[in-house]
């Protein structure tokens, strides 16, 4: 062989690697792109049900604290009516405030339990369940020869 001559057989497997190589790039990119793919579908799904769980029960502990402030407000008027010897009664401020303390946890019990009961009623990631439930019966197939 002389300066400048390539050997045929080095050629011969050189391109070979190149193109199982490519293949390899091929095939791998296009796993990373449908598993991107599956990502995102679980991401908004993820997403819808977390964030309405999220926001059922910040909107439900917002109230629960609310509802909380009211009762020591009226439990503290209620008391100084009773220490000042005057008669108490739900005309009274202290009585209202016991009253829109009762509805504000009442709402905000609501709320909270429904926070919590809205991602036990759906399943979640049923697409990702669907699709490796058919990979492994596609690989049970495979290994049958």
């Amino acid at each position: 062989m002389g300066f400048g001559q390539k050997n045929s057989s080095s050629d011969d497997s050189s391109s070979g690697l190149k193109e199982e190589l490519g293949a390899f790039v091929d095939k791998a990119s296009a796993h990373t792109r449908v598993r991107a793919e599956l990502f995102m579908i679980e991401a908004k799904e993820a997403a819808e049900v977390y964030g309405r769980r999220f926001y059922f029960s910040v909107i439900g502990a917002v109230s629960f604290t609310i509802g909380y402030s009211l009762f020591l407000v009226g439990m503290i008027g209620l008391l100084g009516f009773f220490l000042d010897g005057s008669s108490f009664s739900l005309k009274n401020w202290a009585g209202v405030t016991l009253g829109v303390a009762l509805l504000h946890l009442i709402i905000g019990a609501v709320l909270i339990k429904k926070g919590k009961k809205f991602s036990k009623d759906r399943p979640i990631f049923e697409y990702t369940r669907n699709e490796l439930k058919k990979d492994q019966q596609w690989t049970r197939q495979k290994k049958k020869p």
